[in-house]
Order: structure tokens, then sequence, then C-alpha cells
């Protein structure tokens, strides 16, 4: 059973001069209104290498990987993040890593990246498993009442107290994390809506960009006093914005100002709950959908952890349950698109890259190019056995990104959500609440169109963890 609506592009690749529609606003409101119908017909009429005017700008579209690994790694120094849709996911993210360009995103990167080191995620192990019992003790409530619950909401409340706490040493109490939560969702889900019709700057007050900013100073208010905290020393020297403010970069010695640091942590926050939240979200959609893959994955879960609480250094043996987030992270990767900007003039594919020219790839349709993926709208971990994934990468296949700017904290979101999949396993079974096939919606990251809701069923009774058990 599938679990994905039918928009799967053809596989051809272009031999004359690059196709697509140009010099008409027609395609800008086509792709803002409904880009992943607009994006499957383009593909499907024009091939794996087009050109389309969006928002004014000339932009090739690519869709075979060999193109993209061409913009991702071989010539990634000619390709930086600029360009309108950058432009405009800045009104909220600043200048973090996620749109940050060169020289800045090199320096933040290097004074960032020994903060997801291996070693360092390993040591996040106890408060990530203990934010992960704490929903569940709370999900028992609903359990008992028979209530369902809406798991989209659940996993977003889950990972936003995983990253605060492991990475901001923060433990806010339910009525800030749902500020928090509140603020966080109606800022992207505005500025997703301006970047789809950014027909009045944001600056014009309309109702819409009104909410924008006042959600976007609630959220600043709590991120500048998380800085004012750890500024005062209040906070752990051990934690993520304790390291980012005594980092130094080797060569000009400067540290982080207080905007900058603004700027990283909500991009941290962003990318280590939005994403995380929306991907276990379409996990149990999939899980409910596919029995049988739901009682391989218990199968492994008995098999390896017992019903002992697991930790980092169980994961590997977790081989099922990284299948399972793979093949999900290829069929719903949140960053369902993504756009480079051309530095100097270029070729790809045989076509003519100038300066200037926007990039735009879709990750949703590349997992699902057909050279590349045989029956690409079945849900099959097995994709990503070791006997038919030899080496590890399976090309065309970018669910963290490629090259430099891969997503820094790849690890520590495989197994945040390794030990949320196995440690709910353990205790519960997700009965949905519909069968019905949930589509997806591209905002800023791929939504369920509708809340995926499940009602709860005890698996096992588990000792306290207090007893060293799980």
């Amino acid at each position: 059973m599938s679990g994905t609506p039918p928009l799967t592009s053809k596989s051809r690749r272009p031999n004359n001069r690059p196709p697509g529609p140009r010099g008409s606003f027609a395609p800008t409101l086509q792709f803002q209104r409904t880009p992943l119908e607009f994006l499957s017909r383009m593909l499907d009429e024009h091939g794996d290498i087009f050109s389309v005017d969006l928002l004014g700008m000339p932009t090739v579209v690519l869709n075979d990987p060999t193109f993209v690994d061409h913009v991702l790694k071989r010539h990634h120094h000619n390709y930086d993040r600029n360009g309108p849709a950058v432009e405009m996911a800045r009104n909220m993210f600043g200048y973090g890593l996620g749109t940050a360009a060169r020289p800045e995103w090199l320096l933040q990167r290097r004074l960032l990246q020994p903060a997801f080191h291996r070693q360092r995620i390993a040591a996040f192990d106890e408060m990530m498993t203990t934010a992960i019992e704490t929903t569940h003790d709370r999900w028992e409530q609903a359990r008992i009442a028979g209530t369902p619950i809406d798991v989209g909401a659940e996993m977003t409340d889950l990972a936003l107290r995983i990253v605060l706490a492991t990475l901001f040493d923060l433990n806010p109490g339910d009525g800030i994390l749902r500020t928090f939560t509140d603020a966080f969702t109606v800022t992207t889900q505005e500025l997703a809506s301006f970047m789809r019709f950014p027909l009045l700057p944001l600056s014009v007050p309309t109702p819409g960009h009104r909410r924008f900013h006042r959600s976007l100073n609630v959220l600043d208010s709590i991120m500048y006093e998380m800085i004012r905290r750890h500024r005062a020393d209040e906070g752990s020297d051990q934690s993520l914005l304790s390291r980012m403010m005594a980092a130094r970069d080797a060569e000009s010695t400067e540290g982080m100002t207080d905007r900058q640091l603004r700027d990283e942590i909500l991009t941290m926050l962003f990318a280590g709950h939005e994403t995380s939240a929306n991907t276990l979200t379409w996990v149990w959609y999939l899980l409910g959908r596919h029995p049988d893959v739901e009682q391989r994955l218990r199968t492994e879960i008995d098999t390896v952890l017992a019903d002992r609480r697991p930790r980092t250094a169980d994961l590997p043996p977790l081989t099922y349950t990284r299948q399972v987030i793979q093949e999900t992270l290829r069929l719903y990767s949140p960053a369902w698109h993504n756009y480079r900007q051309a530095v100097a003039d270029d070729e790809i594919g045989g076509y003519r890259i100038p300066a200037g020219t926007t990039i735009l790839w879709s990750y949703y349709f590349i997992h699902r190019h057909r050279n590349y993926w045989p029956n690409p709208e079945q849900f099959d971990p097995d994709r990503f056995s070791e006997a038919k994934n030899i080496g590890g990468i399976h090309p065309g296949y970018y669910p963290f990104g490629a090259g430099p700017r891969m997503c820094i904290g790849n690890v520590f979101a495989m197994a945040e959500m390794q030990l949320t999949i196995a440690m709910t396993l353990q205790r519960y079974r997700l009965v949905p609440t519909s069968d019905k096939v949930i589509a997806p919606v591209p905002l800023i990251t791929l939504h369920p169109r509708r809340p995926v809701t499940v009602h709860l069923e005890r698996y096992r009774s588990l000792s306290s963890p207090s007893t060293g058990s799980r």
C-alpha cells in the first residue's frame, strides 16, 4: 500500500537548448500556488533540466542527481546560497548557518562543528531518552481516556524539548514551550505565505505581515533572554550556546555578537526540531499504513533492546529502524527543495548557466527519479539494506543535503529519531484513526496536509527507569 500521491516525473534528458516557459508571470503564480504539481508537470514536459522565470529571475530547475552533484559537490565554490528565496528566508533566520553566504558561512561552520562531533552526540543520550520518557508518561492520560493524539503536535513538542535540553541546557516549562511553539508555527507559516506570494514587502502592515512580526518578536525575546542568561554564566559551560559564546575563529580570533548568536540559535532550533518532528510524523503515518514494516521494527527492537532503555551505543544494531527513517526521508524529505545562485558562468548538462542564475531542485522529485529508484512511490525500507546499498551511499539521495554544506546536525537527528522510534514501540501501538491517504503540503518544510492522529494502545508494561531497566 502506498502512502504517497502519484507525483513522479518522467526521466528525460534534454539534448537541445534549455526548454521551459520564460518571459511570463504565469509560471511564478503556478509555482507559488501548487509547487509540487507545477514541478511535476514541468518535469514531465521538459525533462531533467529546464529554464523558467520565477519572481522575475531566470531560474534553471534540475532533476538529475548528476546535475545536483555538480552544484553541491564538484563545483560548489561556484554556487553560493544567495538569490531571492534566500533573501526572503533571511527575514526570519538572519545570517545563520543555513542562510549565510561565503565567507561568513565558513567561519560559522568552523565555530559550530566541534559541538556536533559523534562523541558529543553520545553524551546527549540521557537527556534525549528522558525527554522521550516524559512525553510517553504524559501520553498515558490520553491512552487511559481513549483520546486520540495528534502525533505531529506531539513530535514537535518532543523534538523541541530535546534540542533545548541537549544543545542549550534548557528545560522550559510547558507554558514557555507552548508560547515558543505557537510563535514559531505562526512565523514559519507566514514566512512561507510571503515566499509564495511576495507581492508586498514585509514592511507593509498587512494582517499576515503583522502576525509575522508579532510572532518573530516573541521568538526574539525568548532567544535574547537565553543569550543574556548564558552571558551571566547561568548556563552550563557544556551547552552549545556557551560553546558558541566562547568560540573564537583561529584566524581572526573573533567571537559571535548577540545578533549572530540569535541567528544561529533560531537556525539550530528550526533545523533541530522542525525537520526531525516532520520526519517522525511521516514515520508514524507510514507505519500505520504498513503493519508488516511495523512488526519487523518491533522484532528488531525486542531482539536488540528487550525492555531496557536504549542508549546511543545501541543504535548501530538497529539497522532496520535506521532503514525506515532513511526511506521516510526519501519519500518525505523535510527540506523538499533547495536553491543556489551561480557566481560565475558555468555549464550543466550541456547548457550554459550565466552568472547570477538561480538554480532550483526538489528533493521530492529527485528521490522519486525512476532511473535511480525502482517503484519510487512504494514505501520500501529494504532499499537501504546493506545488501542493496553497498557502500552506504545511494546515488541520488540527499536527506541532509550534500557537499561542504551538508547538514551539520545529521548525526544528532538520526540518533534522536532512532531513540524516539525504539522507545515508543517498546511501550505503545499507535493505531491510526483513519486509513485515508494524506498528501504533503510544501511550506518551508514538507508537512502533512492534515493532522496525523492515532489512538494509543499499550504494547508492553515497562519497569520504572529508576530500576535501571526499560
